[in-house]
């Protein structure tokens, strides 16, 4: 009960400042991330409504190739957006964007990374440039937690480790700071809910969902009037 009462009253007060020197310039805002982001964005568009124009990554063919709503790992997120960003049309003021739940994962017979940290900071490098290049403004949102015992306990297809996800973080931070790119820290709000706030291995109960989705829509507001003010 202390932890919910925390979080709860965490999100407000992120929502409260973020409504401070509101702007109603509408800015444009492109979603792609991990499933945890198809399930928190639903709830992101209704609480930005009529502030912000919110689209979230579908499924789409672009170049022969089918994308899903789901980002994936970095990989995928690069060769998407290799082929979006070239369509006729698209061009977002902002990326909301998240990759790493993916790359951690480890084989479960020889333990192998999907994604090694060197290629994963190789990725969001090619990334960043590659947003940066189009004057698109990039916001990253850091991965959510993995809790060992419950993720490993609960799936046999995949294995996942706090320890790799806390080193490629830490890795995507780094990224961050060289491109000037601000951080939302859902993995440091989603913590504060405990353990009893998983669904699965990795997602999150229904009742999670709204309270990650108003945190990332307060953050959005402050960065959002900060950069209409310079």
């Amino acid at each position: 009960m202390k932890v919910r009462s925390f979080a709860e009253y965490l999100l407000a007060i992120f929502l409260i400042l973020g409504m401070v020197s509101w702007k109603t310039s509408t800015p444009k805002i492109f979603l792609v991330g991990d499933s945890i982001s198809i399930y928190y964005g639903p709830y992101l568009k209704t609480f930005l409504e009529g502030q912000v124009e919110l689209e979230q990554k579908a499924i789409e063919t672009l170049q022969g190739r089918t994308f899903s709503r789901n980002g994936g790992d970095s990989r995928r997120v690069l060769d998407y957006l290799k082929a979006k960003l070239i369509q006729p049309g698209f061009h977002p003021d902002y990326l909301l964007l998240n990759c790493g739940l993916h790359d951690i994962g480890r084989d479960t017979i020889r333990h192998d990374l999907q994604v090694p940290l060197d290629t994963y900071r190789k990725n969001l490098n090619s990334i960043f440039s590659l947003i940066q290049a189009k004057k698109i403004k990039i916001i990253w949102v850091t991965t959510t937690p993995v809790v060992d015992s419950i993720h490993n306990s609960r799936t046999k297809v995949k294995q996942r480790y706090s320890k790799d996800l806390e080193e490629y973080n830490q890795a995507a931070a780094v990224v961050c700071k060289r491109y000037h790119v601000r951080v939302i820290d859902l993995h440091d709000f989603t913590r504060t809910l405990g353990p009893d706030a998983y669904l699965d291995n990795v997602h999150y109960k229904e009742e999670i969902r709204p309270q990650q989705a108003a945190y990332i829509a307060g953050s959005l507001r402050i960065i959002l009037d900060e950069n209409a003010s310079k």
